[in-house]
């Protein structure tokens, strides 16, 4: 059947698997605007989840990219979904296991800011429906990539968190952006991870606040829906608060915005009032100013 739709299917601009995966990875990750720096890292960093990308030594890959790149910008990115996919996509990723080993390369790019959006979600059915791909194989391929990238997904969460404590009173200290690294050994998930590693996640965790949590809702629903999903475990989750009773008090203040969070945190994550008050106790000295004013 493979052979047949080639032979009646026009060729894409994106003649090889590679640059067709590319281009599909690229168009994913432009739904919502320009793709920026960290994103092209991150398409290069999950390459091996296609493998025909994981194939391909530096300076090929980064040659297919420019191509994609191209290639996408004059087509004016995905106007249709199903069509993009139908013209652009399918001609070029004519097997069933390439063509699954795409839908897994990019659910694991747009798991990268931890939530699927309504224009990804689209992408990725047009990808489906025009694939024939299975259902059991697509849900196994999730599975496999949120297991694969747990550690990744928690470190993001956890970062983000940080970047909300300490942008709630709208005004973050150096100090503060400072101890989000520092005291990252707080914190299992990042505790573990080297500077270059942990400025990665930084790079990541701000692209997902900036784009999504300026809004005071959207934060709160990150606590609730997303941090203590991937944050299960009851230690784990008074790490998260006390790492978040950490950053916000580095400065020596804490506003009431930063205390709302913190409350928010308590209720997303279930850490009752006595854990919370004993963990917020170790940071209680520090706290000279309350608002700006002398507590």
């Amino acid at each position: 059947m493979a052979f047949l739709n080639r032979l009646t299917s026009s060729p894409s601009p994106l003649s090889t698997p590679q640059e067709a995966a590319l281009g599909a990875a690229i168009a994913l990750l432009t739904l919502d605007g320009d793709l920026i720096d960290v994103e092209s890292r991150v398409i290069s960093l999950f390459r091996d989840q296609f493998p025909p990308l994981g194939d391909l030594d530096e300076r090929t890959f980064q040659a297919a990219m420019e191509k994609a790149g191209r290639v996408i910008s004059e087509a004016g990115g995905v106007k249709d979904p199903k069509s993009f996919v139908t013209t652009m996509i399918a001609p070029s990723v004519a097997t069933p296991d390439q063509r699954l080993a795409l839908y897994n390369y990019l659910y694991a790019l747009a798991m990268a800011d931890l939530n699927l959006d309504a224009n990804e979600s689209a992408l990725l059915e047009a990808l489906k429906a025009v694939f024939n791909l299975l259902s059991a194989d697509v849900q196994s391929v999730e599975r496999e990539v949120l297991a694969q990238f747990h550690s990744l997904h928690q470190s993001l969460a956890a970062v983000v968190l940080g970047l909300i404590v300490i942008s709630a009173d709208g005004h973050p200290d150096k100090s503060e952006i400072d101890n989000l690294q520092t005291g990252r050994v707080l914190l299992e998930p990042i505790g573990a991870l080297t500077d270059a590693q942990f400025g990665l996640v930084y790079d990541l965790g701000l692209n997902i606040h900036d784009r999504f949590l300026l809004d005071v809702d959207n934060r709160k629903a990150f606590l609730t829906d997303i941090l203590a999903q991937v944050l299960p475990d009851t230690n784990v989750r008074k790490q998260a608060f006390e790492y978040a009773a950490h950053v916000a008090t580095s400065d020596g203040d804490i506003a009431t915005p930063e205390m709302d969070v913190l409350k928010e945190l308590l209720a997303a994550i279930n850490i009752g009032d006595a854990d919370g008050e004993a963990i917020f106790n170790k940071y209680f000295a520090r706290i000279k100013t309350v608002d700006g004013k002398p507590r």
